[in-house]
This record gives structure tokens, sequence and C-alpha cells, in this order.
């Protein structure tokens, strides 16, 4: 494309602002949902807040990415960054949380169509020698939001409302669709895809069924839950089979015979499950275990910004002295560790321990992710580097749709009997008392908790906290996983793990 370096600029900056505002709504309502529960009720729902537009947002987006290549980059861009501003807009005046997940899952099909569009416009206005170091923004760009998301939804909620972390989308998002039309020209032979809408309906249909068992069968094992969870992992299992025959897969299954590739997709997706366990469950429990605000939730989580940001930088000149496995294993090992440190928490456990435990996790995700995102790059030639990192991210995505979902799952089913039996010994046989405990959501809204007396409110905060245990022991898992997996990449220098395919550009 003949653009200035103005008109480039402006499109960049365009992109990037609408990757980072998708990829910020995954973390961002971290540290607003405790309010926004308090609120609204709904605490068994929790997960699903977050696991809805994370669902959306994985199975569209190859589908968008096929469609711009029929209709053109900028239309399908701009159609995204309206779903994701109409779902915003909804979400912030949602009533009830049955109306909240289902504009989340709105903002989500947005998302879907706004991350892979503005990376393919990256790759198609950038020459060869400018590409790399420009699509690097982006993988930053997801390091940024998950570390800027959870205290910005603190400051947000405590200071305006919960409502306004979805507001704030509109301006931002406005500027990106405005910048993009009125710079982005595309001259293109349009070309006719196949789009895999078989690929697609069966991976969605098999990952909903897997959610709803995991999170619609918590606390009891019943016929319609294993039918579930069974039916979920048969549809996947014939998702593999058609995506093998499919003229255009959803999900390019060749790519997995590259063993980095493999390697990567499956570090990602317990990589996911960590990152979006501590930003959904670390706030949940600094506001409802601990009785912090909105505020000091968000900046638990925040911690990260220390941790990964270093691991990036550290590990981007690691992996070129010592090679992508070393790196991945001490990044690994950090995860599995901090997420280790999660696991013995409770109503004593000081804020600046849970910060150090994000920071050591921070740290961790910073190596792995640039390490894998590195090697994943330099093992495939150009024409196939944007859907070899895109179908890596789908997984990271995947992992952390599954670890909300299964760690909601945990607590749903530990919260009920324990809850029930520390509002009887916290109550003592007061009425008035048990009526303003019968709820846990009490625990979220400061001006409820002001009530509660002091012993009381210890007995039931404790009684979240445990039952929040068994959540960060699905943490640890996915923590442990990431190692396991790190041990499984090749060894070699970075140097001698590169594609060997001629690179036309």
């Amino acid at each position: 494309m003949g653009l200035s370096k103005r008109r480039k600029a402006l499109i960049t900056l365009a992109t990037l602002i609408g990757t980072f505002l998708a990829a910020l709504d995954s973390t961002v309502v971290g540290t607003a949902m405790p309010t926004v529960i308090g609120e609204l009720g709904g605490l068994e729902l929790y997960p699903w807040a977050f696991a809805s537009y994370l669902l959306a947002a994985t199975v569209t987006g190859p589908v968008f990415g096929k469609l711009s290549d029929t209709y053109g980059r900028k239309p399908v861009y701009l159609v995204g960054i309206f779903l994701f501003l109409l779902g915003s807009v909804l979400a912030g005046t949602s009533q009830s949380m049955a109306a909240l997940i289902s504009f989340r899952t709105i903002q989500g099909l947005g998302a879907g169509a706004v991350q892979p569009i503005a990376i393919t416009i990256v790759g198609d206005i950038f020459e060869l020698e400018t590409r790399a170091r420009i699509q690097g923004l982006f993988g930053a760009v997801w390091g940024i939001s998950a570390v800027v998301g959870p205290a910005a939804g603190g400051f947000i909620t405590d200071l305006i409302s919960w409502r306004w972390v979805f507001y704030v989308n509109v301006p931002f998002g406005l500027v990106a669709a405005v910048l993009l039309a009125a710079t982005l020209t595309e001259s293109f032979e349009r070309r006719e895809r196949s789009i895999d809408y078989l690929g697609t309906a069966l991976l969605t249909g098999g990952l909903v069924a897997l959610l709803l068992a995991l999170l619609g069968g918590a606390g009891e094992l019943s016929v319609a839950t294993i039918a579930l969870f069974f039916g979920g992992m048969a549809v996947l299992v014939l998702f593999v089979l058609i995506e093998r025959r499919a003229a255009d897969p959803v999900v390019p299954p060749d790519l997995f015979s590259e063993r980095i590739i493999a390697v990567s997709a499956l570090g990602n997706l317990a990589m996911g499950g960590v990152l979006l366990g501590v930003s959904v469950y670390v706030p949940l429990f600094v506001q409802g275990a601990l009785g912090g605000t909105a505020i000091t939730a968000g900046a638990a989580v925040a911690s990260l910004s220390i941790g990964w940001p270093v691991g990036s930088f550290v590990g981007g000149r690691l992996l070129l002295l010592t090679g992508y496995r070393t790196t991945l294993l001490l990044g690994s090992a950090l995860i599995a560790f901090g997420s280790a440190l999660c696991v013995p928490v409770d109503r004593e456990t000081s804020l600046a321990y849970i910060v150090v435990t994000v920071v050591v996790i921070g740290l961790g995700l910073g190596f792995s992710s640039t390490s894998y995102l590195v090697s994943v790059q330099n093992a495939v030639p150009w024409r196939r580097r944007g859907v070899a990192t895109s179908s890596v991210v789908f997984f990271r995505t995947v992992g952390g749709s599954l670890g909300v979902a299964v760690m909601g799952a945990f607590l749903n089913a530990s919260l009920g009997e324990r809850y029930r039996a520390a509002v009887d010994r916290a109550a003592g046989g007061d009425a008035g008392l048990v009526r303003l405990l019968s709820d846990p959501n009490a625990l979220l809204q400061p001006a409820v908790r002001s009530r509660i007396p002091e012993e009381a409110y210890s007995e039931v905060a404790g009684a979240l906290a445990a039952s929040l245990e068994p959540a960060f022991w699905v943490l640890l898992f996915f923590g442990l996983s990431a190692l396991a997996v790190a041990t499984l990449f090749p060894r070699g220098s970075a140097k001698d793990l590169v594609s060997r395919e001629e690179d036309h550009g």
C-alpha cells in the first residue's frame, strides 16, 4: 500500500487503541466485579462475566480474519469496534448479572474482530523490515493491559462507578474507528475464501458445553453435568477430526506438527489459566476476605506491572544468550512458585504477601510469554507468522476461559454449606444479623460491610477465604502444568530454532 509515514503512524495508533481496549476488557473488570456482585447479586454467576467475553472473542476471531480476506480489513475492523462499543454501553446499563453476561458476550464478539484484524492491517501496510518491530507492540499491549487493567478498574469503581469501567471504552473506541476510517485506504483483489463454519460451530459448541458443565455443575455431580462434560469433549474430538480435512480450517492442524508451536500452544493454555485466575480471584479475595476496597484489590493485581515488564526485558536478552528453553524453564518455575504461594492465603494473610506473590507470577509470565512469542514467530516463515501467532494466542484465551470456569466451579461448590454454617455461628440467633449476612454479596459492599460487627465479619470472611482455597489449588495446577510443558521445549540456541523454509515476506 502506498501510504505516507504519517498515515501509517495514524493507522497503527488506531489499531493499537482498539487492541488495547479489547485486551484490557479481559482484565479491567476483575477489580470491579466484586462491587458489581455486591450491587447486582449473583455471586454464583461471577465466572461467567469473564468466560462469556473470552469465549466469544476466542471462537469468532478466526472467522472475522477470513471475512477480512473477502470483504477487506477496514469494514470488518469497524464492525468489530461497533460491536465492542455497543456491548460496552449495554454492559454499563446492566440491572442484573444475567444481563451483564449477555452484554459481555456482545463485547467479546467485537473483540474477536478487533484483535486479529489489527495485526493483519499492520502486516499489510508495513514492509518486511519494519513489520517485526511494529508487531512487537501488539505483544506488549497484552502485557500492559494485564497490569494496567486491574488498577484502572479499582480506581474507576471506587472514585466514580463500576459502570464507567464500561463507558470509558466509548471515547477511545470512537477515536480508533474515526482514525482508521479516515486514514486506511484499501486496494486489493477480492478473494473468495471458504469459511470453516462447521469447524467454528463445533469449536464453539464444545467449549460452551465444557464451560456449562464446569460452572453449572458446581457442587453436584448430576447426569446433566456428566452429559455436558463428555458431550463437549466428544464435540471437540470431532472438531479435530473435521479440521484435518477442512479446505481452510479455522485452526490449521498442520501448524502443530511443529514441536515449538505445539509446546507453545500448550504453554499458553496453562499461562492463560494463571493470568486470568490471578486477575479474577485475587481481587475477590482481597476485597471480600481481607475487607479491602476496589482500589486495594486493583493495586494487588497491578503488582504484575512490577514483575511482567522486568521479566520481558530480561527474558528477551536472556533467550539470546541461553536459548528459549532455559528462559522458559526459569519463567515457568516462577509461575509455579507464585501459584503455590497463593494456596495458603487466609484471613491472616497480609496485603504485602499478596503483592509479592503477584510480582513473582508477573516475573514468570514476562519470561515465558516473551520466549513463546519470539520462538513461534521465528519457527515459521513470514507468510505463516500471523496464523501461527494468532493460533497460539487462541490457546491462551481458551486457557483463561477454562481456568476462570474451573476455579469458579470449585468456589461455588465450596462456598454454600461453609458460608451458611459461618452465618449461624456469627449471628448467634440474632435474626437481623442473619438477614444481613445471609447473602455473601454483603461482604463486597463497603456500606453493608460497615454494619457487620467485627467478630461476625471475621467469621463469614473466613468462610469466603476458605472457599477460595480450592480455586487457588486449581491455579497451582495451571502453574505446575506451565512448568511441565516448558520441559518439553526443544533444546538449542535461538539461532538454531528458526524456520529453514525460504522466506519471501
